[in-house]
Formats: structure tokens, C-alpha cells, sequence
């Protein structure tokens, strides 16, 4: 979504707008987690159950988080699923407004140096 957030031709104050308004959404997010959240067959290892024989693997939700460079997994509960999937889905679109501000500070800048857009414009007007 970043390669569109800035508009071919915006003015200065339209990036400052636009900047302040993703802000205004990232100030506005919910709480939020980073990880992944898969599901998987194993054997639980009750030697009474069906699946310790040839019997038919139980279906659980792992959530995985690497922090600090240690993988961390947790196994989530059914009654915990869709809390766990806000928090993923709210991180993902952190990272979309991250890159969407990204591009609009990277714009904001290029007209602002002396190698920038409004910099060489003026100079082939002038020259």
C-alpha cells in the first residue's frame, strides 16, 4: 500500500496532511502483537487416546513470537483465537502505516535538501 500513499504532484502541505493524519491513525491503534498463528496436527501423548495408535492427530493453534533472538512458541486456547488474531492483524497494519509514513517523510525531504525536487526545478527555471 506505501508505493501509493504519496500522490504524484502533492504540495508540501498536502504531505503534512497526510503525515499528520497517518499519525493520527497510528495513535489510534489497539493493542498489538507481533508473531505468527498456524495450526497444526500432532499426538498429545495420553497413552489412552486414539492418537497415540494410528488414530486420528489432534488439530491445535500455535502462536509463534521471536524475541530477542529466541523463538517463543505458545499453544492458543479456541477461546483465544480471535483475541490473538486483533493482535496480529493490528500489528500488520502498523507496519502498513509505518511504510505509508515512510514514503511521505521520504517526499517531505526530497523537496527539502539541495539536491531535491524543488531545488532542481528551480534551477533549470532559472538557468
Amino acid at each position: 500500500m506505501y508505493k501509493g500513499a504519496v500522490q504524484k504532484g502533492a504540495t508540501r502541505i498536502d504531505l503534512e496532511q497526510q503525515r499528520a493524519a497517518l499519525l493520527s491513525r497510528v495513535h489510534a491503534l489497539p493493542n498489538l502483537m507481533r508473531g505468527s498463528l498456524y495450526e497444526r496436527w500432532h499426538k498429545c501423548g495420553r497413552p489412552g487416546c486414539g492418537c497415540a495408535g494410528d488414530g486420528p492427530k489432534h488439530l491445535t493453534r500455535q502462536l509463534t513470537v521471536t524475541l530477542g533472538g529466541r523463538t517463543q512458541t505458545r499453544y492458543v486456547r479456541v477461546g483465544e483465537v480471535e483475541q490473538v488474531q486483533a493482535l496480529l492483524a493490528a500489528y500488520a497494519e502498523l507496519w502498513t502505516l509505518v511504510n505509508d509514513l515512510t514514503a511521505v517523510n521520504l517526499a517531505l525531504l526530497r523537496g527539502t535538501h539541495p539536491g531535491g525536487r524543488a531545488t532542481r526545478a528551480r534551477t533549470r527555471r532559472g538557468a
